[in-house]
């Protein structure tokens, strides 16, 4: 009985000995798989991230992601790897539906526009459609050279070409092309016709302008020139005094006089006139100057305040002399050209109590006060010291004496320590 036991007992030792060996070897031969497995699955991550590298390099500059594959980790298996890829792959994706969408933007131009592969028509809009009275899928597959035929009678324009249209008839137009390095075209037709007459208007409103500029230049000219021997005859008008509305018309016509000039000199812009005539002195002598122009004709006030605006300095104007004397109340000014002849109290008068006022507010830097006058004589000058002017300009006077004057006094201000 005893051996039997001892039998049974190495009959089941051998027994779990041999499993335990069968096991073994199945979980041997099950690793040595998954190995190979796993070795094998690693090659299509290297193809798919080659892949992805690929289509990044078709995205323009600006929407090329920074970090375009992620970085591995250590410890991380084949499926983070794979899971990180996806991530990757979606962002590309996005970015691939954000680049420009070519045939939207064909369809959406106005002029006929079409796109080819290796000189066959691919696709096309609606106004290439039209003009060829075919739709886009009877179009596609044609060679470009059987619908778009250069134009053989015009050898100095070799990019106007021939278009049959849906109605049978030629028509020119004007091929702009663009191709890139995998035979693709980008084409577009500019109509000959409607170019042409829209460059014929352009030039018949050149030569138009041209015309009437030659003319308004021409009567400026016969203007300039009669106004010029009517104040000479004026001024050779020895013992005669102009008085009330004599001395209103010389002044007026002064006035006139300055601005013709300037309308002769440049006809394009006064103002431009006075920027170029005032160019020779520097801006910054006369950038911080506080002027006042007193006239009664709105044409000079316009005139001279365009004139030294253009020099940067800071110009109010008053049309008679109780104005300048209430903008005198508020404001010290560095130069103030003064009109002699206005109505109310003129050009002397209003010097005068300009001077009085000053001296009752204590003002301690007194403006300097100019003439502006068509009567220049000594006489004349003397008169205009005794009531308190510091010079005189005499009209007729062109821009770059006005500044001229303004940028000497504005000058003796400055050493006389009188500049604001």
């Amino acid at each position: 009985m005893q051996d039997s036991w001892d039998t049974l007992t190495w009959l089941l030792a051998a027994l779990v000995l041999g499993s335990s060996l069968c096991i073994g070897t199945f979980l041997l031969l099950l690793r040595h798989r998954l190995q190979a497995w796993e070795s094998a699955f690693g090659m299509p991550y290297e193809r798919l991230e080659r892949v992805i590298r690929d289509v990044h390099k078709e995205l323009p500059p600006w929407l090329k992601i920074k970090r375009l594959l992620p970085v591995g980790r250590p410890g991380d298996g084949q499926v983070a790897r794979l899971d990180a890829l996806l991530d990757s792959l979606e962002v590309l994706l996005e970015r691939l539906a954000n680049r420009p969408q070519l045939i939207e933007m064909l369809e959406r131009l106005p002029q006929p526009a079409f796109l080819s592969r290796h000189e066959v028509l691919v696709e096309a809009n609606t106004a290439f459609e039209k003009i060829m009275g075919r739709s886009l899928s009877e179009l596609r597959g044609l060679e470009v050279s059987y619908l778009i035929r250069h134009d053989d009678s015009l050898d100095d324009s070799p990019d106007t070409v021939r278009v049959h249209d849906g109605e049978g008839q030629w028509q020119s137009y004007r091929l702009i092309g663009v191709a890139d390095e995998n035979g693709h075209r980008l084409g577009l037709l500019d109509d000959v016709y409607d170019q042409r007459q829209r460059l014929a208007q352009v030039k018949l409103s050149r030569d138009q302008a041209r015309e009437e500029s030659r003319l308004k230049s021409s009567y400026l000219g016969v203007l300039h020139k009669e106004l010029h021997t009517l104040m000479d005859d004026l001024a050779r008008q020895e013992g005669v005094v102009l008085t009330g509305t004599g001395e209103q018309l010389s002044e007026r016509l002064a006035g006139l006089l300055i601005l013709v000039t300037r309308l002769v000199e440049s006809p394009e812009s006064p103002r431009l006139a006075s920027q170029e005539g005032a160019a020779s002195v520097p801006v910054p002598l006369l950038s911080r100057a506080r002027v006042l122009i007193v006239d009664d004709g709105p044409v000079n006030s316009m005139l001279a305040c365009q004139v030294l605006e253009a020099q940067g300095a800071q110009v109010d104007t008053a049309q008679d002399g109780p104005q300048a004397l209430r903008l005198a109340q508020r404001n010290e000014y560095d130069l103030v050209f003064m009109d002699i002849f206005m109505p109310g109290p003129d050009g002397m008068e209003t010097s005068r109590r300009w001077r009085q006022g000053e001296v009752e507010r204590g003002q301690d830097r007194p403006s300097t006060l100019i003439a502006l006058t068509a009567n220049a004589d000594d006489d004349d000058r003397q008169q205009y010291l005794d009531a308190g002017m510091d010079d005189f300009l005499a009209k007729p006077y062109r821009p770059q004496v006005l500044v001229d004057m303004a940028a000497r006094w504005m000058t003796t201000r400055k050493a006389r320590g009188g500049h604001q």
